[in-house]
């Protein structure tokens, strides 16, 4: 009887060093996954900068490109968003179906850096014949009420205002001019009938290094 005491006690007594062992390592490699991922996290930021900054330079003395976007391979990415211009022409409504099923929607151009970087784009491909693409705005559902393809508003605006636009011409049809090219080459917009067929520019956000 003493020696099956003994050995349930012995038995209980391993149970508990065991659990404790367990516990220690368990705590050990929680540690040292966090540590792992910190330093993870900071290794991405170095590369990240390490690799704008060699891009920089490389553009300016004919070295080698590396590839430091966070976007789809063939998109080009300015800040937190990414860019891709497609040749095939569509009318406005297919163009944003078509940047949808990529994951995207017509671009929404707010700044001249993404305008600029448009431009960029264009002659970096050469693309010589199509210098006007479609962007995800339209006064469709309101005439002069100008709504991005998120439904924001309009507030800042790069109108072609020598040619008076947008100017609601109604020789396209009766529907007007309620879609919304960019002139790739200056940089401005002008509206146009949405059935018109064009070019188009896709966005999507870039995805973050994690």
């Amino acid at each position: 009887m003493m020696n099956l005491v003994k050995t349930k006690g012995h038995i209980v007594l391993c149970v508990l060093v065991g659990l404790l062992i367990s516990e220690a390592y368990s705590e050990t490699v929680e540690e040292e996954l966090a540590y792992v991922k910190l330093r993870l996290h900071f290794m991405k930021n170095l590369y990240k900068k390490l690799c704008n900054q060699y891009s920089e330079v490389a553009a300016n003395c004919s070295a080698p490109a590396v590839r430091c976007s966070e976007c789809p391979e063939g998109w080009f990415q300015v800040g937190d968003q990414c860019f891709i211009l497609r040749s095939d022409k569509m009318d406005w409504a297919n163009s944003q179906k078509n940047c949808t099923e990529s994951g995207g929607h017509l671009a929404i151009l707010t700044n001249r850096e993404e305008l600029d970087a448009v431009e960029r784009e264009n002659k970096r491909i050469g693309n010589a014949v199509f210098k006007d693409y479609w962007i995800g705005l339209t006064d469709i559902e309101n005439e002069g009420h100008w709504k991005w393809v998120d439904n924001s508003t309009l507030k800042v605006a790069f109108w072609d205002t020598q040619n008076k636009e947008p100017d609601n011409n109604l020789s396209g049809g009766q529907e007007g001019e309620d879609c919304v090219v960019v002139d790739s080459t200056t940089e401005t917009w002008f509206d146009v009938p949405c059935s018109f067929m064009y070019p188009r520019i896709c966005q999507m956000d870039a995805t973050p290094f994690e």
